[in-house]
């Protein structure tokens, strides 16, 4: 039987967190279905195409698909940085972020190329005829193109145009999570750059790191945008960084320290409900990205080491498989009429909508753990047989 109990004592991280027994995986897939809910705004087409998180965040503009990838990029940072530290060199290291991120990845774009995305043609032209030409919006090169997680193509074969996502004046995409997988396969580079250097072992250079990015995200959030010029102009200075993306860094960094520091970093009830509290009222009032952001990355952690499931972990990880097939999947929902502006809109409303994204996008990433994800991570290893 699953169990959630709460560990009696604080202290260190390093002291509290059990690897075996924690809530990681169920944070994980929570944030997932997050993503799922925010999502189901703009590609159901309710609420004005914005999750009600958005609006209580005022001028910032957060909504809980922001905060969910924000948590995913700590809690990332805060497992990556020890999977270097227990990597025998920085080779396996790269080859565990592979095994681990590309299968799921490569299956949501064949997935989207030769399933879903044929059902939609024939369900607007009722029959595959020229849905396989070629050409730079043809299933071939949707895959070819996005392979390395770079998404150079969002749509396939002009569809999905009807759907409330299109209407809303939106790149159409028929899988607008995709994007955030670069950025993180590049937190994944810098941490293998200054480890094969030497410098993990060095702490105070990944707090340099964090502070950096930390920097350029409150400038970017406190420069408004103007007319003829670039939102957050002066993150120009940093290469990887499109404009609004430094604070997932920051994040990812931020949870480098967690991991760094857990001898000294103090696990505290007190703290968490403090940080929670606080990192609310600055989503609300202002000051989330300077501020609030990482009160909410210390009250993961907390929830994290503090609270335990062990059987969950035995049940396996379907957060990531959710989280990259569960944008199709509201896609294909809102193609076929399950959406405000659809067939069955009288029938289907916004939390049926919710409610039926949810139950299919979970079902998606379980399979997606039990039939191809678990076997991947059986690679980490190397392909030698042991005995």
């Amino acid at each position: 039987m699953n169990r959630l109990t709460v560990t009696m004592r604080e202290g260190t991280l390093a002291s509290v967190f059990d690897s075996k027994s924690n809530t990681l995986t169920l944070v994980r897939w929570g944030l997932a279905l997050l993503v799922v809910i925010s999502h189901s705004f703009p590609l159901g087409g309710y609420h004005g195409g914005v999750d009600p998180a958005f609006h209580l965040s005022g001028p910032q503009g957060v909504d809980l698909g922001a905060l969910a990838v924000a948590g995913f990029f700590v809690l990332s940072g805060f497992l990556i940085t020890r999977s270097f530290q227990t990597s025998k060199n920085v080779g396996w290291y790269f080859w565990k972020r592979i095994v681990r991120i590309m299968p799921a990845f490569w299956l949501s774009l064949l997935l989207v190329a030769f399933v879903f995305a044929p059902l939609a043609w024939i369900h607007e032209h009722h029959n595959l005829a020229g849905y396989f030409s070629s050409g730079p919006q043809s299933p071939w090169h949707f895959v070819f193109s996005n392979f390395f997680l770079t998404v150079h193509q969002w749509n396939i074969q002009g569809l999905l145009s009807s759907t409330p996502y299109a209407s809303g004046g939106s790149v159409v995409a028929w899988n607008g999570s995709l994007w955030t997988l670069i950025f993180e396969a590049r937190c994944y580079i810098i941490v293998g750059i200054v480890g094969y250097l030497g410098l993990l072992r060095h702490r105070w250079t990944i707090v340099f790191l964090t502070a950096l990015f930390y920097l350029v995200s409150v400038l970017d959030a406190a420069i408004p945008a103007t007319t003829g010029a670039p939102h957050g102009m002066l993150q120009t200075l940093a290469i990887w960084i499109p404009n609004g993306n430094a604070k997932l860094f920051f994040m990812f960094f931020l949870g480098s320290c967690f991991t760094l520091f857990r001898e000294e970093l103090i696990i505290s009830d007190k703290m968490a409900v403090s940080a929670l509290v606080s990192s609310v009222l600055f989503f609300h009032y202002g000051g989330f990205t300077a501020l609030g952001l990482a009160l909410f990355g210390y009250f993961l952690i907390w929830f994290v080491a503090r609270v335990k499931l062990s059987t969950l972990q035995k049940l396996g990880d379907p957060s990531y498989g959710t989280y990259v097939l569960a944008f199709p999947i509201q896609m294909m929902l809102a193609e076929y009429g399950y959406s405000s502006k659809g067939h069955f809109s009288g029938t289907v409303g916004e939390l049926e909508y919710i409610i039926i994204s949810l139950v299919l996008s979970s079902i998606a990433g379980y399979l997606s753990w039990q039939l191809l994800e678990k076997h991947a991570m059986k690679l980490k290893n190397g392909f030698r047989r042991t005995t």
